[in-house]
């Protein structure tokens, strides 16, 4: 019985050993995943092969006032691109970071804007307000975004010539 007992002790404080020394998912890393799955919806450099390391096969979104898996994400995305889109730009600020061994959540601000041209030639500048979170997990080895959620707050729209 005491043997049994020591080992249960020894084998309880390694486990407990081995759990101090894990890493936390580090912030810079979760902010780095975020900011370039954001580089990869831009219309000029997005395929769907680019998301692979960015986002889990079970990926998930909330936008446009949609659920939408990744799929689904993908078609919308898709769809949104144009031979009248110019450019398209998204500035993400104000991040609240929480992270643990396995997972990180962000909550962030995002403005986008997105220039077209009309059918008359001018410019259609698009800008959006959000308030968006998304969560990380550890997938495969690989920090990797499971859901985001987007709330609009504002939509401005102005025609330049």
């Amino acid at each position: 019985m005491k043997v049994y007992l020591k080992i249960l002790c020894i084998t309880a404080v390694a486990m407990l050993a081995s759990c101090a020394t894990m890493d936390r998912v580090s912030k810079t890393d979760a902010e780095r995943v975020l900011h370039e799955f954001f580089r990869n919806v831009d219309f000029e450099v997005y395929n769907r092969e680019s998301f692979r390391d960015l986002i889990t096969d079970d990926f998930h979104i909330y936008e446009a006032g949609q659920h939408m898996s990744r799929n689904d994400f993908f078609e919308f995305i898709e769809s949104t691109h144009s031979e009248a889109t110019l450019s398209n730009d998204w500035q993400l600020s104000d991040f609240e970071i929480s992270t643990d061994h396995r997972s990180a959540h962000i909550s962030y601000k995002n403005v986008g804007t997105f220039v077209s041209k009309t059918e008359d030639g001018k410019k259609s500048v698009l800008k959006f307000h959000w308030l968006e979170n998304a969560y990380f997990v550890m997938d495969g080895g690989r920090l990797k975004i499971k859901f985001i959620h987007s709330e609009e707050l504002e939509r401005q729209n102005s025609i330049q010539d």
